[in-house]
């Protein structure tokens, strides 16, 4: 989009916008904000595009059948540092789990640290001691979740550490004793 709105070759744009990206960082919450990019490369609305690209959406083989499991056994929510007007879309298809989604960039103006996990406990009425968080970020899931009180498993799906899950049915097995009722990934 960037290309054509500027009349330029691709490879200048992913130069371009990529160089964007690093100069930004991602501990910055504008890496996440979609709205944020599409204003600063000046491509109009992001919902259309979002929405177009809707069929692309692929879920791991995992992801449906452990949520299947999971529901009814635990109180299931999201905790994402992608804002919503991202978010929703990506997840439609699988909304019905959840109980509440929760993005860092929209309503706490920051990615995930241990401050929003605090703050989404909180929001949620439930000890951080009782909630059990999954996600693929060492930093931003394991180690924030983590530094909150929260019980943290780090997905790691490219079997890079050791340590951590390999995929989502090694969640199942990491709770087969737990019963506590809530869960955020």
């Amino acid at each position: 989009m960037y290309a054509r709105s500027r009349g330029i070759g691709v490879q200048e744009a992913k130069r371009t916008v990529f160089a964007e990206y690093m100069r930004i960082g991602m501990k910055s919450r504008e890496w996440f904000d979609i709205d944020y990019w599409f204003n600063k490369f000046e491509l109009g609305p992001s919902a259309p595009v979002i929405e177009s690209h809707r069929h692309l959406i692929e879920f791991y083989p995992d992801a449906v059948p452990v949520l299947q499991s999971l529901r009814g056994r635990y109180r299931l929510v999201v905790a994402s540092s992608t804002p919503y007007e991202f978010l929703e879309p990506l997840l439609r298809d699988v909304s019905p789990y959840f109980t509440r989604m929760f993005s860092a960039t929209s309503e706490f103006g920051s990615v995930k640290d241990a401050e929003f996990f605090g703050w989404m406990c909180h929001e949620l009425d439930v000890d951080a001691g009782r909630v059990v968080h999954v996600g693929d970020s060492w930093n931003k899931d394991h180690l924030s979740a983590g530094n909150a009180g929260l019980l943290s498993y780090h997905l790691d799906r490219e079997e890079t550490n050791g340590s951590s899950l390999h995929s989502l049915w090694d969640l199942l097995t990491a709770l087969q004793d737990d019963t506590e009722p809530s869960l955020s990934s």
